[in-house]
């Protein structure tokens, strides 16, 4: 019989399913000056940031939309400035958005937030937070539960406004979660089994959104494996292959979905582990 202690992070709530978003105008309701955080593009050239903005109506308060690949040291700067007087953040976008909006919540005091993630690479369920000093080139990281989003909305929906490339790589991100921390030192009763069936419907529904990439059915699994790949952040660390991206991501500019494809089957190959019976 195996022991160990299982350490819940501030995830109080998840709504999924399309059409989820309508309940960002719940989730605001008690609070006054709502600050939206997003990347340029989703900005510019979607009307997804419209809509929420529309759902937040006088509670709007601002939108940052320069938060950008591997979270910007500056940028992160500039959207804690603009967002001093907000209660709630609301971030819209991928990782790197999610990223950068905890490190404003650290740097403002922990306000609340909502995360409304648009790809797989589950930045909105870790307590590790990455940003990148410029002038340096590295990305650097650190841990704060208290910037974990409290409230998560994995609405399908949102993520047809996603790159084919960003939409896949980052479900192989997924991937790389559920695989890593499946084979970590140690073994965990319920996140193995969580990691192992999300693995399962990643590699089943990936191929599926390639085919029909309009296929919301395929797109809501999606979202679903990505949140059993990575269920508990704090207890199982990743490995070499996250590691690696991190290091490659900041250093050259590459996505990190894009760096999980090239870094996971050698890796995998190097350190080994564990196989599931």
């Amino acid at each position: 019989m195996n022991r160990g202690t299982h350490t819940f992070l501030p995830t109080s709530r998840v709504h999924f399913g399309p059409g989820s978003l309508e309940k960002l105008e719940e989730e605001a309701q008690n609070f006054n000056r709502a600050f939206v955080v997003t990347g340029r593009t989703l900005y510019k050239e979607t009307d997804l940031v419209r809509r929420i903005e529309g759902m937040l109506g006088e509670k709007h308060a601002g939108t940052f939309s320069g938060m950008g690949q591997h979270t910007p040291g500056s940028a992160v700067e500039k959207a804690a400035e603009e967002a001093r007087d907000a209660d709630i953040l609301v971030s819209v976008g991928g990782g790197s958005v999610i990223d950068g909006t905890k490190a404003v919540a650290v740097r403002l005091g922990y306000p609340a937030q909502v995360a409304v993630p648009t790809t797989l690479s589950g930045a909105e369920w870790a307590h590790a937070i990455g940003v990148t000093d410029e002038e340096a080139g590295r990305k650097s990281g650190f841990a704060d539960e208290q910037a974990v989003p409290p409230v998560v909305i994995l609405d399908a929906e949102a993520t047809l406004y996603t790159p084919e490339k960003l939409w896949l790589s980052t479900g192989i991100r997924a991937l790389d979660h559920a695989i890593e921390g499946f084979l970590a030192k140690e073994e965990h009763p319920i996140e193995d089994v969580m990691g192992l069936e999300g693995a399962r419907r990643l590699v089943t529904y990936l191929p599926r959104s390639k085919e029909a990439p309009e296929d919301m059915g395929v797109r809501h699994e999606l979202q679903l494996a990505s949140w059993m790949a990575y269920f508990g952040p704090l207890n199982t660390p990743m490995g070499l292959s996250h590691n690696l991206g991190r290091r490659i991501g900041a250093s050259y500019d590459v996505p990190h979905g894009y760096t999980s494809c090239v870094t996971l089957a050698p890796t995998l190959e190097v350190v080994g582990g564990r196989v599931p019976a």
